[in-house]
């Protein structure tokens, strides 16, 4: 079978790119804020991830289309290097796909190449151990404390809490030095929020995920044996296991207050039609010095969690700079309960000479008809 061009779907998923516009990918590298010309560039990936994981990137540069300034010579010495990727479309100034540190240099030297490989700027807060709390500060008063000191802007949405009222909760993150990502990770976690880098911005907020518009994978059979899809290979799967009802149980012994008590949370099928594959899933935490309320924010989290991984997509698609990790996907067309949203975890793009600008996703999400109750 053969892919049909659909333009209507990739203007949609475009919408600075009109439909019909002819697609000319070129590589936009620039480091330490130098534009590399586009015939250095041998070939580039960049993996955008979620889930508190950094993105990374990986250029291959034509030793022979550097500019001398960043010759050989260059990379024996050289430290603290920042690259910025993107990919242009038609001519226009691109938003950058990666900007990130340079973690590791290669040198192939009887093919004349260079290779850098490295990670988002959140890998400064990832390779920076801490053994400050900051107990009498708000978590987005820390994510903006953060971000200043390893130079990077902030976006934060005020929290109220005081981070100290966590560490009562777990006495293990008070007692041990650990990384600043880390951190924030662990305070993100506590207050439902997602934390990424961006740019040259730290994120420290609710999931926007929901809010942005969804990026559409339409898949249609005309019946003559082709098929006409934005995709080139789809692969979908579930596991029966996680389609079936789901039972959180929390168990919290509140030292200040005295008590034990156990919460749960059940995610269960809503649609009676859909075959059921047994009796529940069980899954049973022991969470101290919990409230009420924190062990059932937990417990929901933790069914949310659990049967997101019921529906699996992967996909690989001509390469565009709208899917974001930060946005969900819609697949429409199948004519199956397959079609619903998802949540991508990555999205890898590569733009080589040979296979032009390719992009490949990852993402999961429970049955849509699936509802937690408490």
């Amino acid at each position: 079978m053969t892919p049909l061009d659909l333009a209507g779907i990739t203007s949609l998923n475009n919408p600075r790119q009109p439909a019909g516009i002819t697609r000319r990918p070129r590589p936009v590298v620039m480091l330490n804020g130098t534009r590399l010309p586009a015939k250095a560039v041998i070939s580039l990936d960049v993996t955008n991830n979620s889930h508190f994981t950094a993105d990374t990137y990986r250029v291959e540069l034509a030793v022979g289309g550097l500019p001398l300034a960043f010759g050989p010579s260059y990379w024996a010495d050289s430290q603290n290097d920042q690259v910025s990727i993107g990919v242009s479309l038609g001519g226009e100034t691109p938003a950058a796909l990666i900007v990130g540190q340079v973690d590791d240099v290669e040198w192939d030297v009887t093919g004349r190449r260079i290779t850098l490989s490295g990670r988002d700027l959140s890998a400064a807060l990832i390779d920076n151990k801490t053994a400050e709390k900051f107990q009498n500060q708000t978590a987005s008063e820390i994510a903006q404390a953060l971000a200043l000191r390893n130079g990077l802007d902030s976006s934060v949405q005020a929290t109220e809490t005081l981070a100290g009222t966590y560490y009562e909760i777990d006495h293990a993150i008070s007692t041990h030095e650990e990384t600043e990502w880390d951190l924030l990770v662990y305070l993100a976690e506590r207050e439902g929020f997602d934390v990424w880098v961006s740019g040259t911005t730290l994120y420290f907020q609710p999931s926007p995920a929901t809010s942005n518009p969804p990026y559409v994978m339409l898949w249609s059979e005309p019946g003559d044996g082709s098929f006409a899809s934005n995709a080139s290979s789809l692969h979908v799967s579930r596991s029966q296991t996680l389609s079936r009802d789901v039972i959180v149980t929390v168990r919290s012994w509140n030292q200040k207050q005295q008590r034990a008590f156990t919460v749960t949370a059940k995610r269960s099928q809503a649609k009676k039609s859909q075959r059921r594959g047994g009796t529940a899933q069980t899954y049973s935490f022991i969470r101290p010095n919990l409230t009420h309320d924190q062990a059932q924010q937990f417990a929901e989290a933790k069914a949310e969690e659990i049967t997101r991984h019921e529906r699996i997509l992967s996909a690989s698609l001509p390469g565009d700079n709208a899917m974001t990790t930060r946005a969900t996907l819609r697949l429409v067309g199948t004519g199956t309960d397959w079609d619903q949203l998802y949540y991508p975890d990555s999205v890898t793009r590569r733009l080589s000479m040979q296979d032009g600008y390719r992009m490949d996703v990852r993402a999961k999400n429970h049955s849509v008809q699936d509802s937690v109750l408490v």
